[in-house]
């Protein structure tokens, strides 16, 4: 089949195909999404944390990004593109308890085909004491979740980039094990004239391949659709991305049955960040998540919970980046990153 190059193809005919392929990357995983489940229902949650520190201080996995680093394609591998060539990119966090995560992944971009990415996901539970029925002590136990992913993304138009990623995941917990595999799909538009970012994103879309007990668990499929824009004239990129679009009700545990109202049912799909770019070098970031907020917040008091924030800064060749995220009386969660090219 001929295929027009992406320098012949006219400017409007971009914005015209735009939103037909976010629509079909959106609804095409639509009857899949029936065999899935989203968020805590699902095995592999673990999937669903931000992978760095940028998009964590920015309150989570947004999918429409500027200047995304290669660690980024593993919230939307439509990110992936020739400036991130020779990206190498480490984060590190603490989670609640003793329960640390480490995420590392490095891009290379071959013309004519495009940009390849490696990530790797590793998440330590930490000692867990084991006892029996009767509270006797049996010692402890080791537990932790594994993720290796292969990412892809070129450019199809000026401006209009796709790309695709493929994972691999492994739990051990204790003497039991079990095995899967996902495929993300994403899609990433920048419309230069508006300073106005688009992306959509089906994650998480997979099956077991091996099971704890011989039942069979669901992957935490989650589809978003995001956009970013920087104002014109105040050094600030607004973001906004809804989440878990697969499903409409977002209840909580508190609903105690009771169906969420439609506007109660929006902002709990929302997320929303914001970076304030005092300069090439540095930049400030701060985030919010209205479920996270409702899901853990302690109503007799005002609570921090599913709000965040942290900095970047670049320095000699390196890019560090620090965030904080509040989950109530569970804790904060501190991520820190680092990324240099090579």
């Amino acid at each position: 089949m001929f295929v027009l190059p992406p320098s012949k193809l006219p400017f409007r005919l971009h914005h015209a195909l735009m939103l037909p392929l976010m629509c079909f990357l959106l609804f095409s995983a639509a009857p899949q999404s029936l065999a899935q489940t989203s968020g805590g229902d699902a095995a592999y949650r673990f999937l669903m944390l931000p992978g760095s520190a940028r998009t964590a201080a920015l309150g989570g996995n947004h999918v429409a990004l500027k200047d995304a680093d290669a660690s980024l394609f593993l919230a939307n591998p439509a990110y992936l593109n020739e400036t991130n060539s020779g990206n190498l990119s480490l984060t590190w966090l603490n989670h609640v308890s003793d329960v640390n995560m480490g995420v590392a992944s490095a891009a290379w971009h071959y013309e004519p085909a495009g940009t390849f990415a490696l990530g790797i996901r590793f998440i330590n539970y930490g000692e867990i004491r084991r006892a029996s029925e009767t509270g006797e002590d049996l010692g402890s136990l080791s537990a932790s979740d594994l993720a290796f992913t292969a990412g892809f993304g070129r450019v199809v138009a000026p401006n209009l980039h796709v790309g695709a990623g493929a994972s691999f995941i492994h739990s051990g917990y204790d003497s039991f094990s079990s095995s899967a595999v996902a495929v993300n799909a994403g899609i990433w538009y920048y419309w230069e004239s508006v300073r106005l970012n688009i992306g959509a994103v089906v994650a998480n879309l997979g099956t077991q391949l091996s099971t704890f007990d011989g039942a069979t668990e669901n992957l935490p499929l989650d589809i978003r659709l995001g956009i970013s824009r920087r104002l014109e004239y105040v050094p600030i990129r607004l973001n906004l991305t809804l989440h878990s679009l697969d499903r409409w009700d977002m209840p909580l545990t508190l609903d105690e049955g009771e169906s969420p109202g439609f506007s109660t049912n929006l902002l709990r799909h929302m997320i929303f960040g914001a970076e304030l770019l005092f300069s090439e070098n540095f930049h400030v970031r701060l985030g919010y998540d209205h479920f996270t907020n409702e899901d853990l917040k302690v109503n007799t008091r005002l609570d921090t919970a599913g709000f965040s924030f942290g900095a970047g800064i670049q320095f000699r060749g390196f890019v560090f980046d620090f965030s904080r995220s509040s989950f109530s009386d569970l804790g904060g969660v501190t991520r820190i990153g680092i990324q240099t090219w090579l």
